[in-house]
């Protein structure tokens, strides 16, 4: 190989992203989605008295094990800790603060829904 023929094959190399950008979903704005995954526009919304519940979704082409594993990676470095003992067979559940979040994971052969749950307390009024 030339050097010309390396240094170029190294430039295009250094040049590439080595990942993608993260994308977030649109109303929960520090909740990234999965790579593979696309927010859906299903999402709903419910506040009253200090509690506050939001459900929003995303589906793609992906493994339901590879996306957990995902978010077991992503959402410590967010604050989110893992509440073990909660959640069933297809649902994982993290704490962070006064919020509780459930991703629940709906597998149909290759592609997979993805419905994300929070709930929110705000601190108690003196």
């Amino acid at each position: 190989m030339t050097r010309f023929a390396f240094a170029a094959a190294l430039t295009l190399t250094c040049a590439s992203p080595a990942y993608a950008e993260t994308a977030y979903f649109t109303q929960l704005e520090d909740m990234p989605i999965a790579p593979g995954l696309v927010e859906t526009t299903d999402h709903a919304e419910f506040s009253n008295d200090g509690v506050r519940m939001l459900s929003v979704s995303a589906s793609g082409q992906a493994q339901a094990e590879q996306v957990r594993a995902y978010y077991d990676a992503a959402l410590p470095a967010l604050g989110w800790a893992i509440s073990l003992g909660s959640g069933g067979e297809n649902e994982t559940v993290y704490l962070r603060g006064r919020e509780q979040v459930s991703l629940s994971y709906y597998q149909r052969g290759e592609d997979l829904l993805l419905e994300v749950l929070l709930f929110s307390r705000a601190p108690p009024s003196d």
